[in-house]
């Protein structure tokens, strides 16, 4: 049976339902949840919910690549650490992948936050990979279209990001 109206919209809190999970310390049945999630949605015809899922599955492979959180629970770690391993070694390409999708979406304005994150994304992670014109040209992109929203976490942290470029 195929749910309409306000009950489609349920599909979005999946990614919440996954992030939930990783902050539990259940970090590869999280990002299965997100994982399986994408597919899902645009197998429904929800294709901007499919980006919605890509963009937050982008930032948590970058989390995960750059490091994380340094506190983790060597139980949880060790419990999660075939996941962990198999994304630091792909996030690179999925990151590339996931939000060369979210930038296609149509429905996202050029102007507009969604791809403002994407840019961050990208820009963060050529930060990392010391691409430092890759991750320039990214952020930047990234400023000039998450300054219109005003002082946000994602701006804060493009602008800590072009700092540490540029010294």
């Amino acid at each position: 049976m195929k749910l309409g109206g306000d009950v489609a919209q349920l599909d979005r809190f999946e990614v919440l339902v996954g992030i939930c999970k990783m902050l539990r310390g259940r970090i590869a049945d999280g990002l299965r949840v997100i994982e399986r999630a994408i597919p899902k949605a645009e197998k429904d015809g929800y294709k901007t919910i499919a980006d919605f899922h890509r963009l937050y599955l982008a930032e948590v492979y970058l989390q995960i690549m750059m490091g994380g959180d340094k506190n983790v629970p060597l139980p949880t770690l060790l419990r999660n650490l075939p996941k962990l391993l198999k994304v630091k070694f792909t996030a690179t390409s999925r990151i590339r992948g996931l939000t060369t999708r979210v930038l296609e979406n149509l429905h996202f304005d050029r102007a507009g936050f969604h791809v403002g994150r994407a840019k961050m994304v990208l820009g963060l992670l050529y930060k990392s990979k010391k691409k430092r014109g890759l991750a320039v040209q990214h952020l930047s992109e990234a400023k000039r279209v998450l300054s219109q929203f005003g002082q946000t976490p994602a701006l804060a942290r493009v602008d800590t990001a072009l700092a540490e470029l540029n010294q």
